[in-house]
């Protein structure tokens, strides 16, 4: 059964990359080999080494001794993170709205990796104000920080043609920064999300 498993796999294999690239596929199928196999996330990887010594006869007593010392490795999944946006006001999906009106955006961010060692860890999102919008607040944080407890949301804004690699303010832009004449952006750094697990963020901009 696995001969035939390896076969079929072999073949689905030459098949696309035949398909992908429209090289020859005969020197490629005949090729010995088995498809190559993905080892399993959260798998620890061991690897020993042993070191032995002796003694000299005769000049003393003979004896063997061994050390051991030991490496592990373990076997992480890619992150897989699901990325959300919404607009809503007063909790009601936005479809259309007047100059004035006040809109609350929120952008989510969700883990879908089920293991236990798949945390994600240091993720930054950006957003930006968009034109013809006022920023008015910064809403509350809808995020797990208690299991796992991977510490809190910080943010802050900065303002450039596109998002800085530095000076960013840690607070929230203030109120009424808009995007004129230079584009306004908020930025969050969430410190991990555990399998399974989100986080949300939220701010209201008016509509000028």
């Amino acid at each position: 059964m696995n001969r035939d498993l390896t076969a079929r796999t072999a073949q689905g294999i030459v098949l696309r990359v035949s398909l992908a690239l429209g090289i020859a596929v005969a020197a490629v199928a005949g090729l010995p080999g088995r498809a190559p196999a993905q080892t399993a996330c959260g798998s620890m990887i061991t690897n020993i080494a042993t070191a032995t010594m002796w003694s000299g006869a005769p000049d003393f007593a003979v004896f063997i001794v061994s050390y051991s010392v030991t490496s592990q490795i373990l076997v992480l999944c890619p992150p897989v993170i699901a990325l959300t946006k919404s607009s809503s006001i007063n909790g009601d999906p936005l479809v259309q709205c007047a100059a004035g009106c006040l809109v609350t955006f929120q952008v989510c961010l969700n883990n879908q990796q089920f293991a236990a060692t798949d945390s994600v860890w240091e993720v930054t999102i950006t957003d930006r104000i968009p034109t013809n919008m006022a920023f008015q607040a910064g809403g509350a944080f809808d995020y797990n920080t208690t299991n796992p407890s991977l510490g809190a949301i910080t943010f802050g804004y900065a303002s450039g043609a596109t998002p800085p690699a530095t000076g960013w303010t840690a607070a929230y832009p203030p109120l009424g920064q808009t995007s004129t004449p230079t584009t306004t952006f908020i930025r969050w750094v969430v410190p991990g999300i555990g399998p399974t697990r989100s986080a949300c963020l939220t701010y209201t901009a008016r509509i000028l």
